[in-house]
């Protein structure tokens, strides 16, 4: 095998947008379906609109959950609530 770099001569396409793809009426009935309601307002970008529907929604309480997994570290549940206590 080979450790020559292999630099491309034509541009690389850009991945599609499966938002941009979707018609406006399925575009619509989507956001209808997260959120309940249309959309107030259309902005030309639809992935902005999707990203600014995640930061506006808050974070759903852990309620119910003993220890939450990040990476290969399972940490408990009460020790992430009181650092976040402590920050607050």
């Amino acid at each position: 095998m080979s450790s020559e770099r292999i630099i491309p001569t034509e541009p690389v396409p850009k991945p599609e947008d499966t938002l941009t793809q979707m018609s406006h009426p399925e575009f619509i009935a989507g956001w209808k379906a997260l959120v309940g309601e249309p959309p107030a307002a259309m902005l030309e970008d639809r992935s902005k609109m999707i990203r600014v529907l995640v930061e506006s929604t808050p974070i759903a309480p852990l309620e119910g959950v003993d220890e939450v997994v990040e990476g290969d570290q399972a940490i408990p549940v009460q020790s992430l609530r009181s650092s976040a206590k402590a920050l607050s």
